[in-house]
């Protein structure tokens, strides 16, 4: 009985972990947006939509975007309070170069 509690356990974990990837990747994919932003600029071609209404769709996509991306660019930022370690510039041979 405690085997098949831990395997039932170890599987649930396993398929809910699956799960938060699943959705994680989701949140961050801006393809969707990309999408609606063609979808637009083609029915403002066809002359389906003024400028007007182009420019406050193309605004709201182009800032749902930019809050999917701020993330990943603030993870490859560095403040001046940032430190980087593992490197011991006393020990640097010039002669590696």
């Amino acid at each position: 009985m405690i085997i098949l509690d831990t395997l039932l356990i170890g599987g649930i974990k396993f398929v809910l972990g699956k799960l938060v990837a699943a959705v994680d990747a989701e949140l961050n994919d801006d393809s969707v947006y990309r999408e609606e932003l063609l979808a637009a600029q083609m029915k403002l071609e066809l002359g389906e939509i003024t400028d007007e209404e182009f420019g406050e769709i193309e605004r709201d996509i182009l800032a749902a975007i930019r809050e999917i991306k701020r993330p990943q660019q603030d993870a490859l930022t560095m403040s001046p309070k940032d430190k980087i370690t593992g490197v011991d510039i006393d020990t640097f041979d010039e002669t590696e170069k």
